[in-house]
């Protein structure tokens, strides 16, 4: 038996049903927009730091001829209006980096303890005083170490008057550096056993003035000279030995780089 043939959909109502069902409506809505750099951004940063790093490579191993060098500096001058530079010599050796940033570092105040040190060591050496006057250029500032042999006799703070010409000499150098100073007296840790100082403080302290009153008699501005004392508690060497403490028994004058520091700015701003 056959089986039954399927009728045909009636056109009036296929047509009504597709009517009925309406076709989806497509989303025409913008996808939100990513935030922070696009992603290109990284490879490129990338590989700016890594053509950094090879041209800094480049710079370190890599040696400046002074002549060109100038021209730079000189036309950078120009650009802006301020004064050339002269590095001397043209045929002079080329420059390594580390030389490059010594001229651009430079530091006036190192200059001038330089020239410290140096107009003293110049005033022992031509003085013969080797023995008995030290000049230490430290970190913190300029030393002239004087032996308490070469100007005083053993517990007394007057200066013997066959010595008294050491100071006098050095008055004018000290008056031409023109940078305030320290005077500190210092003694070893030997009790002292006298009617006249009390504790090595007042004998330390006692000579020291004696210094600076000797320096303003020369003509050493008073308000550029400080007087302090340590008595023994500020020793450089062993008090265990005669040499120790003779190298204890001390006055030093001291040019600090602080008031090198500030000595440059009134000079610059006097009103300042």
């Amino acid at each position: 038996m056959s089986a039954a043939a399927q009728p045909e959909p009636d056109p009036a109502v296929a047509a009504v049903l597709h009517a009925a069902d309406p076709e989806p409506v497509q989303n025409t809505a913008e996808p939100p927009a990513e935030e922070g750099a696009p992603t290109w951004m990284v490879t490129f940063g990338d590989m700016m730091a890594l053509l950094l790093t090879f041209f800094i490579l480049l710079f370190s191993m890599s040696e400046i001829e002074v002549k060109k060098f100038q021209q730079a500096v000189n036309s950078l001058h120009e650009g802006f209006g301020t004064s050339t530079v002269d590095f001397g010599d043209s045929d002079s050796p080329a420059m390594t980096p580390s030389d490059t940033s010594t001229l651009l570092v430079h530091d006036p105040v190192e200059d001038q303890l330089d020239e410290i040190a140096t107009a003293l060591e110049t005033f022992v050496a031509e003085n013969g005083l080797e023995q008995n006057l030290l000049v230490d250029r430290a970190e913190e500032g300029v030393y002239l170490r004087i032996n308490d042999a070469a100007l005083f006799q053993p517990g007394l703070a007057e200066m013997e008057t066959d010595n008294a010409w050491i100071i006098e000499k050095l008055s004018p150098i000290m008056t031409a550096i023109d940078v305030p100073v320290t005077i500190a007296g210092h003694t070893d840790n030997i009790p002292i056993s006298s009617s006249k100082y009390e504790s090595n403080w007042e004998l330390s302290a006692s000579r020291a003035a004696g210094i600076a009153r000797t320096l303003v008699a020369m003509g050493h501005n008073a308000d550029d000279v400080m007087v302090t004392a340590f008595g023994e508690h500020r020793p450089i060497d062993t008090n265990d030995t005669p040499e120790g403490r003779a190298r204890n028994r001390r006055v030093e004058l001291f040019y600090s780089r602080q008031n090198v520091t500030e000595a440059r700015l009134v000079a610059v701003d006097p009103a300042g």
